[in-house]
């Protein structure tokens, strides 16, 4: 069965965090903006760098909890409420995911940027004819995302966008897989898969019987071993199997 997607893991993968802001910029740019949401909406909060704080230390626990457990993704809104709560601050589910989206630094201003060659290996498969979709965790999907992408310079018109929080399950759960690959219309044979983590990316695909590509990064799980490793994304022009697969089309 020739292989007819390509499908990619987005951080450290397609870009990196190469201009980030160190932590401390981050907490302060957060600390301002949750002040400001505060004020705007006329809820009163003691220390607005400590609700931000609090928020966003609930939400990472409840991802590293659901990627050691289930790998359902949690209702992050409900997780920064009752964060919220604890510290006195009535947020609605509602409020608590605007509150979300108003405190967080993404794209370019966290310092995402692009692998030089990333763009340019995107066209280079779309040219041979192969259909392009991404699968990756994040606790921010929507547009968002897309616009971090767009900044990014990434915006290559995607087949399909398959996002954890998004779909609701994380990788290397099997849905997020098949999420991508419904959306194809494909088998899993028919597609692989290129990302950086052993466990989530490689694993995770190659449980469904997809092929799949790692990036070279540091091991996160033992006993996996990839169908291709690269250490520049534009080295994925050179795995056989999309090679052959291109010269069959």
């Amino acid at each position: 069965m020739p292989v007819r997607a390509v499908l990619f893991d987005v951080g450290d993968t397609l870009w990196h965090a190469a201009g980030a802001p160190p932590p401390a910029e981050f907490r302060r740019r957060a600390a301002e903006r949750a002040a400001a949401f505060l004020r705007a909406r006329g809820l009163p909060a003691a220390d607005p760098a400590a609700l931000a704080r609090a928020c966003w230390d609930a939400i990472e626990a409840a991802m590293r909890a659901a990627r050691a457990g289930d790998l359902i993704e949690p209702d992050y809104p409900r997780v920064a409420a009752d964060a919220a709560a604890a510290l006195g601050v009535p947020l609605d589910r509602a409020a608590a995911a605007e509150f979300l989206d108003a405190i967080y630094v993404s794209g370019a201003e966290g310092g995402k940027v692009a692998y030089p060659d990333a763009r340019p290996t995107l066209k280079a498969l779309r040219e041979r004819g192969f259909r392009l979709g991404i699968v990756t965790n994040r606790a921010f999907g929507g547009e968002r995302f897309r616009a971090d992408l767009r900044e990014a310079g990434l915006d290559i018109d995607w087949d399909v966008i398959a996002v954890s929080v998004e779909v609701g399950y994380l990788k290397p759960h099997p849905s997020l897989f098949r999420a991508a690959l419904d959306a194809l219309g494909l088998a899993p044979a028919e597609a692989v898969m290129v990302g950086n983590s052993l466990a989530e990316d490689i694993a995770g695909a190659q449980r469904l019987g997809m092929p799949a590509a790692w990036k070279r990064s540091a091991a996160d799980a033992d006993g996996v071993v990839p169908d291709f490793t690269f250490d520049r994304v534009s080295e994925l022009l050179d795995w056989s199997l999309l090679a052959e697969a291109a010269r069959v089309r």
